[in-house]
C-alpha cells in the first residue's frame, strides 16, 4: 500500500480519520500547554594559577606538578573527579530530576558547567553542589602532591547564577512524539475499520439470498399400487383422461387414495388392438 492508496482510504472512511485526526490536535494542545519546559542553568568556572611562589629560588614546576602539565590537565581531571558515581548518588537521592554536564573550553581552561531541572529552585541548588564539588576536586588533586597553599591553583566561579534559560525541549519532544503517534493511530485505526467493512461486504454477497430448498421424502402409500397397474386396479372415483385418446396420448390421473393431491402426468403406451400399436411394433 503507498501513500495514494492511504489517502484513497483516509477520504473514504473520512468519519473515521478525521475523528482521529481532531484527537490528535486535541492532545498534541493539551501537550503543549501542560509540559512545562524545564530550567536549564549555566556556570562557569575559572582556574587561576598562583601569583607567587613560596620559594623563588625552586622553579614553579617543582613546586605544584600541575603547573608542568598545564592548567587545562588539572581541569579535566577535576571534571572527571567530579563526575564520579559517589557524587552522581548523592545527587540522585537529594534532586532526582535534575541532570547536569561538564564541558572544557578549548582556549580557556574554564569548566562549564549546564544544570537541567524542572524549577529554578531545583537547577540553582544543583549548580552549587556541581560547582563546588569541582572546585573540591581542583584542590584535592593538589594536596595530594603536597602542594602548599600559596602554589595552588584555585578555582573562582565567573558567573553569579544569572545564565536562566528555559530552552523549551522537553516540550517540543513531547508534542512531536504526541503528534506523531496520533498520526500513526489514525492511519492504523481507519485501515483497520476499512479492511472490516470490506469483509463484511464480502460475507454478505458470499450468503444465500434465501432459505436453502429442503428435500422432503414422502414414503410411498401402501394403499396406492404401482403405477403400471393403476389402470387396472383403480378404486372407485379415480379419473382417468387420455389426452387425446390416439397414439400414446398422455395420462392423467388423479387418485383421491394417494396420500397427496398432487396430479402425476405418465406417458400412456397403446394397448393392442389400438391405433398407434403396430406403428410403434413396427418401429
Amino acid at each position: 500500500m503507498d501513500f495514494w492508496d492511504l489517502t484513497k482510504i483516509l477520504v473514504r472512511r473520512w468519519y473515521v480519520s478525521v475523528t482521529l485526526l481532531l484527537l490528535t490536535f486535541a492532545g498534541t494542545a493539551y501537550t503543549a500547554v501542560a509540559v512545562k519546559p524545564d530550567y536549564s542553568l549555566t556556570a562557569y568556572v575559572q582556574l587561576i594559577p598562583p601569583t607567587a611562589v613560596s620559594d623563588p629560588a625552586k622553579a614553579a614546576q617543582a613546586q605544584n606538578p600541575w603547573l608542568a602539565l598545564g592548567i587545562t590537565s588539572l581541569s579535566n581531571a577535576a571534571m572527571v573527579a567530579t563526575q564520579d558515581q559517589t557524587f552522581l548518588d548523592a545527587l540522585k537521592v537529594q534532586d532526582d530530576s535534575a541532570s547536569f554536564e561538564i564541558t572544557i573550553g578549548d582556549r580557556n581552561p574554564v569548566a562549564i558547567v549546564e544544570v537541567i531541572a524542572p524549577s529554578l529552585e531545583q537547577a540553582e541548588s544543583a549548580t552549587a553542589l556541581i560547582t563546588s564539588h569541582y572546585e573540591q576536586s581542583v584542590a584535592m588533586l593538589q594536596k595530594q602532591y603536597g602542594v602548599k597553599a600559596a602554589d595552588m591553583i584555585t578555582a573562582y566561579r565567573l558567573d553569579k547564577g544569572e545564565n536562566v534559560k528555559r530552552p523549551g525541549g522537553k516540550v517540543k519532544r513531547a508534542v512531536v512524539v504526541i503528534f506523531a503517534i496520533g498520526i500513526l493511530m489514525t492511519g492504523g485505526v481507519t485501515i483497520l475499520f476499512d479492511a472490516l467493512l470490506r469483509r463484511r461486504r464480502r460475507s454478505k454477497a458470499a450468503a444465500p439470498a434465501g432459505p436453502a430448498p429442503q428435500v422432503v421424502r414422502q414414503r410411498p402409500n401402501p394403499d396406492v399400487p404401482p403405477p403400471e397397474d393403476w389402470e387396472k386396479t383403480r378404486p372407485l372415483g379415480q379419473h382417468v383422461s387420455a389426452g387425446n385418446g390416439k397414439n400414446g396420448g398422455t395420462v392423467v390421473i388423479s387418485s383421491s387414495a394417494m396420500s397427496s393431491d398432487a396430479t402425476i402426468l405418465l406417458p400412456r403406451t397403446p394397448r393392442a388392438g389400438e391405433p398407434g400399436a403396430d406403428d410403434d411394433r413396427g418401429r
